[in-house]
């Protein structure tokens, strides 16, 4: 028993090897495999605590990056850090107890000729929860992995979060095939099977979802400054000065992108300054998109993502992450510690989810966290020609979280599409492709400039236009059969 039980553990740690940096997803597909065979024939209890332990190993490498953010900037020591880092991923990893509970269930109850849906259903459900639950951690989506990779083609069709069905799926079909050679019998069903996803997943890849339109100048601009010198006076003069030689240096009709905060003065509290970049900004018909503090009444402020030049307007975060600028369930935790680090617990959300049309750019605007909820996105980037991400992810340093934060924006340029800006404080600032694809980066604490031409494309995939609607109907057909069966064929 504790034999099975450290290999779900051991499973878990190798299914997170799927995300960014590792890119390993045919090892993750593989321990959910080989996971199927150690939960064959288990009890309940055991399922549960199998499922439990696999979602232990994944969010053990998965997220323990968070530590970075918890122990060197927010003043809590290494053992306390390492102790809240545990609740958390203690909790998460009930998520994957409850799948595979689930599973179990949904074996039992489904007719014969769907029993190996059961565990891709189960899966779809608890991660569709997971991103709604107590305002939602759509982080680790399993579909995520498959960004950039030969089978993405279902992509602008299914969106991520259908990947993690397909995913899963092709691990189930491998099990099948183990045990049905095994037997010894032709595996010849689930084999073809396996055989159309991966072949119609490579070739959707050439399908032309969108039309290019035409070429903008694109400038990114990542200070590159601590969190200490982000929030001093060196730092506010530091970006000041970037962005009038950014402005200088640009080519006329250029955009040009700052990260999340990058003026940390409001634009009341620096008039002048900011009139100053509207006005050469505007002269040179140049677009210039910065993030800024907006502070307003009772020390209450807004995540704004502000727009300079020939048109003045901006869009405020409305996703915020919790305990990092809001307490969840204020009215009973109270003044519960911001384990980010920084105290932003009054910041106000967005009212309205919009884009920013600024000449022929429409941009589907979010703001650092945002970009994981890929419905928040789909609202604006099915009217846009350009998704545009900025965040600071300076909090994590150099670990696996500012990648895996690239790696879940990807996923939304693929989903519809389009082009994609990411610009971060201190990395990893990007231009990625609309096949997902990264054109240009700076990396980790890099200074240099990046600037590249990007191709604007119009129309909209599958995926833009209905969402999550072939997944939801997918879930409605097979548990609407489920109950049939229950009712009709007792």
């Amino acid at each position: 028993m504790y034999k099975k039980r450290f290999l779900a553990l051991t499973c878990g740690l190798i299914f997170s090897l799927g995300f960014a940096p590792f890119d390993l997803w045919v090892l993750s597909i593989l321990s959910v495999s080989i996971l199927l065979y150690l939960i064959n024939n288990c009890s309940k209890k055991d399922t549960f605590i199998t499922g439990y332990l696999f979602g232990f190993g994944m969010w053990l490498t998965g997220i323990s990056w968070l530590y970075v953010s918890v122990h060197y900037h927010g003043n809590i020591g290494m053992v306390m850090s390492a102790f809240l880092i545990l609740i958390f991923i203690s909790v998460l990893s009930l998520y994957s107890g409850l799948l595979f509970l689930l599973n179990s269930y949904l074996k039992v109850l489904s007719p014969r000729s769907l029993k190996l849906l059961s565990l891709p259903v189960a899966w779809l459900i608890i991660e569709l929860l997971r991103s709604y639950l107590f305002t939602g951690f759509p982080w680790l989506i399993s579909g995520t992995m498959l960004a950039d990779t030969l089978i993405d083609g279902w992509t602008p069709i299914i969106g991520a979060q259908g990947n993690s069905f397909l995913l899963i799926l092709i691990a189930v079909l491998i099990y099948e095939i183990y045990i049905i050679v095994d037997l010894k019998r032709s595996p010849l069903l689930p084999f073809s099977f396996l055989i159309f996803i991966i072949f119609s997943s490579f070739f959707l890849k050439s399908v032309e979802w969108t039309n290019p339109t035409h070429e903008i100048g694109v400038s990114l601009n990542q200070p590159n400054l601590t969190l200490e010198d982000k929030w001093s006076q060196f730092g506010i003069l530091h970006t000041q000065e970037m962005a009038l030689r950014a402005i200088e240096e640009a080519e006329e009709g250029e955009l040009i992108v700052f990260p999340e905060t990058a003026f940390i003065l409001s634009e009341k509290d620096n008039k002048s300054y900011i009139e100053t970049i509207k006005y050469k900004a505007s002269q040179k018909n140049i677009t210039l998109i910065s993030g800024i503090v907006e502070r307003e009444a009772d020390f209450k402020m807004r995540n704004r993502l502000q727009v300079f030049g020939s048109i003045n307007t901006y869009y405020d975060k409305v996703k915020l992450v919790p305990f990092g600028e809001f307490i969840p369930f204020q009215q009973y935790l109270g003044g519960f510690l911001d384990i980010i680090g920084l105290n932003l617990t009054n910041t106000l959300p967005g009212i309205e989810v919009k884009p920013i049309n600024v000449g022929k750019l429409t941009i589907s605007p979010s703001i650092c966290y945002e970009i994981a909820f890929d419905e928040l996105i789909r609202t604006t980037a099915k009217d846009s020609n350009i998704l545009l991400t900025m965040s600071n992810d300076t909090w994590f340093g150099q670990s696996a979280g500012p990648i895996q934060h690239l790696e879940i924006a990807q996923n939304r340029a693929l989903e519809h599409k389009k082009p994609l800006i990411r610009a971060t404080n201190s990395g990893i600032s990007a231009i990625i492709s609309r096949n997902g694809g990264i054109l240009e980066k700076q990396d980790y604490f890099e200074e240099k400039d990046l600037k590249a031409s990007v191709l604007l494309y119009s129309g909209n995939t599958f995926y833009s236009k209905y969402g999550r609607l072939p997944i939801l109907l997918l879930l409605t057909m097979y548990l609407g059969l489920i109950v049939i069966r229950k009712i009709f064929y007792k």
